[in-house]
């Protein structure tokens, strides 16, 4: 009998922290008002907004189960929290809602889950986080937004984040929720 290689399943992951209807909603108002006055936009569906945390990639069972572990401990360790979006901005390819309320714990979870993935043995991540949810991705770099749209403030309380899994069709990305796990330390 011969060696048989048996190849691992892997699946493209992200850490994110889900949005309430009512803020996509918005946001979807925000994208189609966006529509007519900037072109060459790919721009986010509704269902597919949310605030990334760190993006990790192509993983396999194992590390999804230490991704998972580091959430749980995550989640003991931060209380829920309000955040606030408000406002416009952009990055050279990226057109994206600000967060202002709130933005510190976002950087406090971040900065928390990227020790722990580190101690796992993940690579670090190629980004510094900036909190923020992204309406439309561009090829071009956009040199100016539209100073006539505004956004905001809407204020919402955070009490759980997400491994999502990420699966790329040529109709877009479509997001599964892997784990969610709640923010459970008392005040």
């Amino acid at each position: 009998m011969g060696f048989r290689y048996v190849k691992e399943v892997c699946v493209r992951v992200f850490i994110a922290i889900e949005l309430p209807d009512d803020i996509k909603e918005e946001l979807d108002k925000l994208v189609n008002s966006l529509k007519h006055s900037i072109s060459n936009v790919k721009w986010v569906e509704r269902e597919n907004f949310h605030i990334t945390i760190r993006f990790i990639g192509e993983v396999g069972e194992d590390k999804v189960l230490k991704i998972e572990k580091i959430l749980d401990e995550v989640g003991s360790r931060f209380s829920p929290f309000e955040v606030e979006l408000s406002g416009m901005g952009k990055f050279p390819h990226v057109l994206w809602v600000g967060i202002e309320k709130g933005s510190d714990i976002l950087r406090d979870i971040a900065y928390t889950i990227e020790g722990s993935l580190l101690r796992e043995g993940f690579q670090p991540s190629d980004k510094l986080f900036s909190p923020h949810i992204t309406l439309g991705r561009v090829k071009k770099e956009i040199k100016k937004l539209p100073l006539e749209r505004k956004f905001g403030p809407f204020l919402y309380t955070v009490d759980s984040i997400t491994l999502m899994e990420s699966q790329l069709f040529p109709t877009g990305p479509v997001y599964t929720p892997i784990k969610t796990v709640k923010f459970i330390k008392k005040s």
